[in-house]
């Protein structure tokens, strides 16, 4: 199958060599672009407390995160990095650390993988959307959260129309990368529709959108559902 997924160019390194391991085309779309963010002062500040140690445990939830904070400081060895799917963990590695590698990106899942994290300092370098449900789920067990936007998404301005009449299927990597793309039931009609988690797929239902398959959080789940 020939499959679109909203993916930012930043991130969009091994996409397709993936996607041929499963036996389809991908065809990147970027209906959302990256910059920085609004006020860089909390990214500072997080690489700041990161390269002194200040923090128990750093959490990336994207390789473009891992970018943006390395290039501000590098992370005391004494920090537990978690990332958040194995491309974020191998950005990580080409920084010559090493982190642990959490697959489902849920606020519960999350929380339950840390551990006992009372009273633990924990960073998070994250795209400039809120999560509030992650943020408390860590803090309902006595974490303190120190939150950083390492990038701001923006609507890429892309026709999605155009690159979609090739298209089999169209796997939705965010609720941002969505809401930006201006898809819509016409478009709908002859394609598969995939959310790659619950929260993207809540976002298409607000839309009145019914995706067809849902993942756990990574284009890896998505791809195996479809096959």
């Amino acid at each position: 199958m020939k499959i679109a997924v909203t993916k930012l160019k930043e991130k969009s390194e091994g996409i397709h060599e993936l996607f041929r391991k499963y036996g389809h085309e991908a065809l990147i779309i970027s209906t959302i672009t990256a910059s920085d963010p609004a006020d860089p002062a909390p990214l500072s500040r997080l690489a700041g407390m990161a390269s002194k140690g200040e923090l128990d445990i750093l959490i990336f939830t994207s390789a473009l995160g891992v970018d943006k904070l390395f290039e501000r400081g590098k992370p005391a060895k004494t920090v537990r990095i978690v990332s958040v799917g194995p491309k974020t963990a191998k950005r990580v590695e080409e920084y010559g650390m090493s982190s642990e590698v959490i697959a489902q990106f849920s606020s519960e899942h999350f929380a339950g993988y840390l551990g006992d994290i009372s009273r633990k300092i924990i960073g998070i370098a994250r795209a400039e959307v809120p999560n509030p449900e992650l943020v408390e789920s860590l803090a309902s067990k006595a974490a303190k959260i120190v939150e950083a936007a390492a990038y701001r998404l923006q609507p890429a301005g892309n026709n999605v129309a155009d690159a979609l009449k090739e298209a089999d299927a169209v796997i939705f990597t965010s609720a941002k990368s969505f809401e930006s793309s201006g898809f819509n039931h016409v478009h709908a009609k002859k394609l598969k529709v995939i959310a790659i988690g619950q929260k993207t797929a809540s976002s298409m239902r607000k839309h009145g959108m019914i995706p067809d398959i849902i993942g756990n959080g990574t284009l890896e789940s998505c791809l195996s559902l479809l096959s």
